[in-house]
């Protein structure tokens, strides 16, 4: 089967869809009836909630039973190396494209020179695969020497930021180990940060051939990428695969950041402790940044970047980076955000017409308890904050109690704002 159809209509469900809210297959009744009626998380099941092309990918399938926390859905997928659980369906969505990169990564070989199908060592694409960053990042340094590039590196390796825990040990990206491992990540169609026991395996085993100079592709079609990813324009789940160059090195990615973040606004100890925060990846931060860069026109953006901070799992790093996402997208699609506001634990981003929005990436938005209070509390504070009105743009579904008290308390909820924010590239 080829893998050309399954990646594009993976990411294309992501989303589309990104885990619309079907019927449970056991959900649990409202706690109460009335006004302070609340519910359990649900069980559901992966065929109700995905589309048919999004259950399985080469070599790999989900899971039909799927948990859900009230926010985020819980896969298992089971592939022939293992089970993987996978916590979101945007997390999904790349799991899926990474199960196609595996099939043509196992085609490739380590043994002699590169074949005919690989251009020689040291460039930067595989035959076939130009177009797979369709929109990167200017390269850094472009005008300048390799001499001038290493002291550019060499001012960043003096700032003594923190390494993510994503990425090599130094030795390994002083030999250029790294290096290679990232051409081979971006070859495939690949995050080189990824957190996928698999895909990281492999990475390792074809980035050693590569820094050996051995290795080989049995056949044109397993080195090229070409059907992993490739033309892929939207938003979301794979957004960087259009909007930056993954093999750049991470040094020359925080120095690119702390750039962007100084023309925001951003102080410069908020900015390094945002830089230096070891569970945002390299990716989750550029892509953050980039975001945040685009809405030129918005201030206090050093309130999202403060409210970052706090990041101390890949699920809150994914998660962070599809929120800066959605608000970039609102104010590009929607209305002009004038300014960003901490709002608790939470950022909003205040329109124009003065309405506050807020925009979760979740799969589904369960009303337990625990939301419940949260959302009564922040209806409580909408007068003191001088706003009539609020929005939830929500990522995905909404159970038909969650909508209703919702707009009982008089908060505009939108529903499967992947879709409707991050289903087209800008």
């Amino acid at each position: 089967m080829s893998m050309r159809p399954v990646a594009a209509a993976v990411l294309t469900a992501v989303l589309a869809l990104s885990s619309l809210a079907a019927a449970p297959a056991q959900a649990a009744p409202p706690a109460g009836k009335g006004a302070g009626a609340v519910e359990a998380p649900p069980t559901l099941r992966a065929s109700a909630i995905l589309p048919k092309f999004m259950l399985t990918a080469p070599n790999c399938r989900v899971d039909e039973t799927v948990r859900n926390d009230g926010y985020l859905n819980t896969y298992t997928l089971h592939t022939p190396q293992g089970d993987l659980k996978v916590l979101s369906t945007a997390l999904l969505g790349q799991r899926l494209q990474e199960c196609a990169a595996i099939v043509a990564m196992d085609k490739v070989e380590p043994a002699g020179q590169f074949g005919d199908a690989v251009v020689a060592k040291g460039k930067n694409t595989v035959k076939g695969a130009v177009n797979l960053v369709t929109r990167p990042l200017a390269t850094v340094g472009s005008a300048l020497s390799g001499v001038g590039k290493m002291f550019q590196r060499a001012e960043e390796s003096l700032v003594e930021s923190k390494a993510s825990k994503y990425e090599d040990n130094p030795a390994a990206a002083a030999l250029g180990y790294s290096r290679s491992k990232r051409d081979i990540a971006k070859r495939f169609g690949v995050d080189p940060y990824s957190t996928n026991p698999f895909v990281k395996e492999r990475l390792d085993r074809l980035a050693g051939a590569d820094f050996a100079g051995s290795l080989v592709a049995t056949g044109a079609s397993a080195a090229v990428p070409g059907a992993v990813g490739v033309g892929v324009s939207v938003a979301g789940t794979s957004k960087w695969l259009t909007d930056m160059d993954v093999a750049l090195p991470p040094a020359d990615l925080r120095r690119m950041n702390r750039g962007k973040l100084a023309a925001m606004g951003v102080p410069a100890d908020l900015a390094e402790a945002f830089i230096d925060n070891t569970d945002l990846s390299p990716v989750h931060q550029t892509l953050l940044v980039n975001a945040l860069a685009a809405m030129s026109r918005t201030a206090n953006r050093e309130a999202f970047i403060a409210f970052c901070l706090s990041t101390d799992s890949e699920d809150l790093a994914l998660f962070r980076e599809r929120m800066a996402l959605m608000f970039a997208s609102y104010d590009s699609r929607k209305e002009h955000l004038v300014r960003f506001e901490r709002v608790g634990r939470f950022v909003a981003g205040r329109t124009q017409s003065g309405r506050l929005v807020l925009c979760f990436p979740l799969d589904m938005l369960v009303w337990t308890q625990s939301t419940a209070n949260l959302v009564q509390r922040f209806h409580d504070s909408l007068p003191g904050r001088n706003a009539a009105k609020a929005e939830f743009w929500i990522g995905g579904g909404i159970t038909p109690l969650a909508a209703k008290s919702l707009a009982a308390l008089g908060i505009e909820a939108h529903p499967d704002a992947a879709a409707t924010l991050l289903g087209q590239g800008r």
